[in-house]
């Protein structure tokens, strides 16, 4: 069973009245891929706290000690900034002003000027003590904002259970859940609201789970009930009922009245599935989620909507124009020649269109043609004289398996898509190979380089050079 969290960045939120240093610390923890927010002053780094929720707070002492160190103490009295690691930046620090930051709970200082080095040395100095405290909790019992049983104690209960004293093989069935859309509540009524729907659906559930039934915390915005002895049908008439109830309860959070939906997946078994039920019913929560939310899913209910959902038959039916870039721009064949470079410079595409004044294709400039042509004569050529007219096109309804075939035994590297001989788009050979792959975030960035410091926080390795940029 796995329940791990995912990887993620280190939030770090700077707070100094010092424009400067806020401008310069903000740009070196974003080159170096941090989730970097800012703060001028007490009320702004209240407000950041509450909606992002950091993991670090580097805080200058113009700040930080005003007012008696009112923020400090602010801060760890805020639900949101529980566990948040404090820094402090402070230039020639006497004995007396460390004490009173010790005592008004800062974790850690940083002396002015702030050196980018030894920024990154403490933040993941930092990264270890969070991680660590995470842990930690992790151990505890029971979760300290929904009062369940956490992930630790919810796998302990399945080991269990998959282990009977009899030589039957009773049956366990496992129930995970998911609030709808739970973001819009942080985000909108901030941390402490959702961690009050967080405990209010949690008491919903527990009164729902009569008998054996187990309820537990899994993390975020998600839980677990595990039904012993239930069949698949127990289970989903349960899950039925808890949706429903969900549905329809009405929570006060603030001063707004919220009803929320929930969607549920279902997995069930001898015991001896246990080790894979969690995953499996976290497989059918996928289903319910993309099934339109608010409703129940066991898994294995539903298959493959159609065959062409087969890897090797995803683009069966497919045209040139479901896999075309739109054109967006395009060329007069009486232009001049540096008009087309100048576009092609700023576009970066491998060519443009050329078309006449009824708007159909004449031509292609392509950037390895205009390579070649001296900038002396940009603007006394026009585009006609080095632009080819030996462009493949292809109608917008011609298949997919057309294209494949094309650039299999043609060297081109484009092709115009075509509407009554108007051109509507292009494809290029990258192009179709690259869209089986999975799209990440990553796709469309430069790469990054990380390390991983732990299972939770995720500190990027920074070279040298990158240090360098802002010392």
């Amino acid at each position: 069973m796995d329940l791990a969290k995912r990887p993620q960045p280190l939030k770090v939120l700077v707070v100094t009245k010092n424009r400067a240093v806020q401008r310069r610390l903000s740009q070196f923890l974003g080159i170096v891929q941090y989730h970097v927010l800012q703060a001028a002053d007490a009320h702004s780094a209240l407000v950041a706290v509450d909606a992002q929720c950091p993991d670090v707070a580097l805080l200058g002492c113009d700040v930080a000690a005003a007012d008696e160190w009112e923020l400090c103490h602010i801060l760890s009295q805020r639900p949101s900034a529980a566990g948040m690691f404090k820094i402090l930046m402070i230039k020639d620090p006497d004995e007396t002003q460390l004490h009173e930051a010790l005592e008004a709970g800062i974790d850690d200082v940083l002396p002015e000027p702030v050196g980018c080095g030894e920024l990154l040395a403490r933040l993941r100095a930092a990264a270890r003590v969070l991680e660590y405290d995470r842990r930690a909790r992790e151990q505890e019992p029971l979760d300290a904002v929904t009062g369940l049983p956490g992930r630790h104690s919810f796998a302990r209960r399945l080991n269990t259970l998959a282990a009977p004293t009899s030589g039957t093989a009773p049956r366990l069935a496992c129930v995970v859940i998911d609030i709808d859309f739970f973001g819009r509540i942080n985000r909108s009524q901030g941390v402490a609201a959702g961690e009050t729907l967080l405990r209010a659906v949690a008491q919903q559930l527990t009164r729902l789970a009569t008998g054996d039934a187990f309820v537990g915390y899994l993390g975020g915005d998600r839980f677990g009930v595990l039904l012993s002895g239930a069949s698949d049908l127990a289970a989903a008439e349960w899950a039925e009922l808890a949706r429903a109830e969900l549905a329809a309860a009405k929570f006060k959070l603030g001063e707004t009245v919220w009803q929320i939906t929930a969607s549920f997946g279902i997995a069930s078994g001898d015991v001896a599935l246990a080790p894979d039920i969690v995953d499996r019913a976290t497989q059918a929560l996928r289903t319910a989620k993309s099934s339109g939310r608010d409703c129940v899913a066991r898994w294995g209910e539903f298959g493959p909507d159609a065959d062409d959902l087969a890897p090797n038959r995803l683009f069966e039916r497919a045209t040139a124009r479901d896999v075309m870039t739109p054109c967006a721009v395009f060329l007069r064949a009486d232009e001049p020649a540096g008009h087309a470079i100048e576009l092609l410079h700023r576009t970066r595409l491998e060519g443009i269109p050329v078309i006449d004044g009824d708007g159909k294709l004449v031509g292609l400039c392509e950037q390895h043609a205009l390579a070649v042509l001296p900038e002396a004569h940009y603007e006394s050529h026009r585009i006609r004289e080095v632009m080819t007219t030996d462009v493949a096109t292809f109608d917008e309804q011609e298949s997919f398996a057309s294209l494949m075939e094309f650039f299999t035994r043609d060297s081109r590297s484009l092709t115009i898509v075509v509407h009554k001989s108007r051109p509507v788009g292009f494809v290029t050979c990258n192009g179709l190979l690259a869209l089986p792959q999975p799209l990440t975030t990553a796709t469309l960035a430069g790469d990054a380089s990380y390390r991983d410091s732990s299972d939770y926080l995720l500190v990027p390795d920074v070279s040298p050079l990158a240090a360098d940029r802002l010392a």
